[in-house]
């Protein structure tokens, strides 16, 4: 792991120079001096930096969220170059990369590192740390295992996938309208077997595609972390990038739960 300490302190006043960075944010309806207050004392941990990493990550970072992990075991191939645009130099590790990217973009933000693949007791470990959970990584088993460990801590987790030209994104861990906190498996109760769905190896992926979802994950964490808005909890917004068209659709407790 490479770490960076964070003081326990927390920030309690924005400087002249945090209200001139974040004024932007500050003026959003609904978010307030009180809510950059929100941002740069909370935290998040990102699963992946790739793809979705790539599109979410720079806009957390630039948003002041105070505190950033990333997981990240794979190195940077030039095949990643069409859509992982955090990143400029190949053979890296992409955890790495990601995070000497997100320290020069705004030095507000204390950044971690941990260059390794994530196994299951690690997840649970490593959640309990963090707000927010991103799940940003690329096969349904690195999310349902995600997703397990999540519920299994009671961690937050904001959910996304993207293929080819859709993508889909939720927010799981949350009460919904009826107290249930939902999770992976009330989507998609049984993990697919390899074959039985596309991966970008088979039908490619749009670097813009999935920039929208990773962009989608940051714009709820963001929500979350500063109070204001109506997340995605009970709800799953699916993209259709080829036909310009967002759906959302209800999401309940499955069956296998009750």
């Amino acid at each position: 792991m490479v770490a960076v300490s964070l003081s326990s302190a927390p920030v309690t006043e924005l400087s002249d120079e945090q209200r001139e960075r974040y004024v932007r944010n500050i003026d959003v309806v609904g978010m307030g001096e009180e809510g950059q207050l929100r941002l740069l004392n909370s935290s998040v941990l990102a699963i992946g930096a790739g793809g979705l990493g790539s599109a979410a990550l720079p806009y957390l970072a630039a948003a002041g969220v105070g505190r950033i992990g990333i997981v990240d075991g794979d190195a940077v191939e030039l095949k990643n170059m069409q859509r992982q645009v955090l990143h400029t130099e190949l053979g890296r590790n992409k955890a790495v990369s990601a995070m000497e990217r997100l320290r020069a973009l705004n030095p507000d933000v204390a950044v971690a590192a941990y260059p390794d693949y994530l196994a299951f007791e690690r997840a649970r470990e490593l959640f309990p740390r963090y707000d927010l959970v991103l799940d940003c990584t690329d096969s349904f088993g690195a999310k349902f295992m995600l997703s397990d460990a999540a519920e299994a801590v009671g961690a937050r987790l904001i959910w996304a996938t993207a293929v080819g030209m859709q993508a889909q994104c939720s927010v799981f861990g949350m009460p919904d309208e009826h107290g249930d906190r939902l999770y992976l498996r009330d989507l998609h109760p049984k993990e697919p077997a390899v074959g039985d769905y596309p991966q970008a190896t088979d039908i490619g992926i749009l670097g813009a595609n999935v920039g929208q979802v990773g962009a989608m994950q940051a714009a709820e964490a963001i929500k979350l972390l500063a109070g204001f808005g109506r997340p995605l909890v009970g709800r799953v917004a699916v993209l259709d990038t080829l036909n310009a068209r967002w759906s959302t659709l209800p999401l309940r407790r499955a069956p296998h739960a009750l």
